[in-house]
């Protein structure tokens, strides 16, 4: 019998809550090339690698041809043989079966898996990466993604060295274990609590890169959080778990059945929305088809601009903030923004990114007026009644041209990963039921409340 790890302390930081992190300003010529590359997600597209079906394994390729053992693909197959795929992406898992993980997420850290492949899937300190995956009874082919929240750090606003540890190294479950994740809403396997996704295949990945997922370089950078420097990595760990579902785990978006719900919550909110392109470009065919949707779980910020209360200790307004934290960890944000702006920090805010991420997908956010995390890191008690006003009107004004919009005007924070939080709403308007008319293709719905 498999040994069994924990998984809960993934939960414990930021899966559910975790404030309102950022990013700052232009990637160094450190940065990884197939971090937020959208041409090289085939092997075959004009990159100048070899060819998918000359038997020779090429570097966006999982295989060329042959067979594999199911069980060595991953724990969460017991037997049966795999075949390379056509197009060399990954494995066809058709004829495996799948393991009795007792309803439990399997361990996975795609450096420990392909070294040479995944190396730069790694946390803070540079131990690998980690997503939980479980595979669906019902052999789905619906897919919830998510990424974890947890705030950040900059060594401005926000101090590495300070870091709760558990953001910044490796999960203790090892590869290829199973262990219990205590998360329920959109990851509830009640359909009765969640009818939309209770049989789809569920992903949860780790935080552990301190940068709203978007550092996009390979080398250490300098930090207070150790004098040897941290890895900012949050975009390679974003593609590593993309390409490990394609390749060892039956994503297959050229299958006109799968469809992909990618989001996160809060710090993994933003996350989501800052790597869409790249998701897209891993999922093309399904992207193109409208199957891959992006759920923004409290991602939403705007310019906030109050010297009595600025973001974490900064002295500066949030767009200092953010330039800083961009160029601190070498990140970018999203490249159709970054492409069009007259500085890629405007692409940090919501007013900005959001036109160009729904053009490309189906976007719903979920997005508290007087979120208690936002405001919380920004010093704002809910007795500043004038304060807490100011931000109410500046959020509601800029979430008005949003078309998939569930928004209340009571403080909380992300809603997505709780049966409780998927419960709330008015009446028919509740987040499980807007989330799920989003999911059937129904026309765009704004529930305020």
């Amino acid at each position: 019998m498999r040994r069994l790890w924990i998984f809960s302390v993934l939960v414990g930081c930021g899966g559910g809550g975790g404030g309102g992190g950022s990013d700052g300003a232009d990637a160094d010529s450190d940065v990884d090339s197939d971090s937020d590359s959208d041409s090289d997600s085939d092997s075959d597209t004009g990159t100048g690698a070899p060819p998918c079906g000359d038997g020779e394994i090429g570097a966006a390729e999982a295989c060329d041809g042959g067979s594999a053992e199911c069980a060595d693909l991953a724990a969460s197959w017991s037997d049966g043989e795999a075949t390379c795929r056509d197009d060399c992406r990954g494995w066809d898992v058709s004829q495996c079966s799948l393991a009795d993980g007792g309803g439990l997420y399997e361990s996975v850290k795609p450096a420990v898996r392909d070294d040479a492949r995944w190396a730069g899937a790694r946390c803070n300190d540079g131990t690998p990466f980690t997503t939980a995956v479980r595979l669906s009874p019902e052999r789905s082919t619906t897919w919830v993604v998510y990424l974890q929240g947890g705030v950040l750090c900059d060594d401005y606003a926000f101090s590495c060295a300070t870091r709760d540890p558990m953001l910044t190294t490796e999960l203790p479950a090892p590869d290829a274990t199973f262990a219990p994740l205590p998360l329920g809403g959109i990851f509830s396997r009640n359909a009765g609590v969640n009818p939309d996704f209770s049989s789809a295949n569920q992903v949860f990945a780790q935080y552990c890169s301190s940068d709203l997922w978007t550092g996009a370089t390979t080398e250490r950078r300098d930090t207070d959080g150790d004098p040897e420097g941290w890895y900012f990595s949050g975009r390679a760990n974003v593609r590593a778990m993309i390409e490990i579902l394609v390749d060892r785990y039956g994503l297959d978006d050229r299958d006109a059945d799968a469809r992909v719900l990618f989001g996160g919550g809060s710090a993994g909110a933003m996350g989501s929305h800052y790597n869409s392109a790249a998701v897209r470009a891993l999922l093309p065919v399904a992207a193109a088809d409208g199957r891959v949707l992006l759920f923004v779980d409290a991602g939403w910020l705007t310019e906030w601009d109050d010297p009595e209360h600025r973001l974490g200790v900064a002295t500066t307004n949030d767009r200092d903030i953010w330039g800083r934290a961009r160029e601190f960890w070498g990140g970018t944000f999203d490249p159709d923004c970054e492409a069009a702006a007259a500085d890629p920090v405007d692409c940090f805010f919501g007013p900005a990114w959001y036109p160009h991420v729904s053009a490309a997908m189906p976007t719903f956010l979920q997005q508290c007026e007087v979120d208690s995390s936002f405001m919380g890191v920004h010093g704002i008690a809910p007795a500043d009644t004038d304060t807490v006003e100011a931000w109410r009107a500046e959020v509601s004004g800029t979430l008005a041209g949003a078309d998939w919009l569930f928004s209340g005007s009571t403080p909380y924070h992300t809603l997505g990963t709780s049966d409780g939080g998927i419960a709330m709403g008015p009446g028919a308007g509740t987040l499980r039921e807007v989330l799920g008319r989003f999911w059937a293709g129904a026309e765009p719905e704004r529930v305020e409340f």
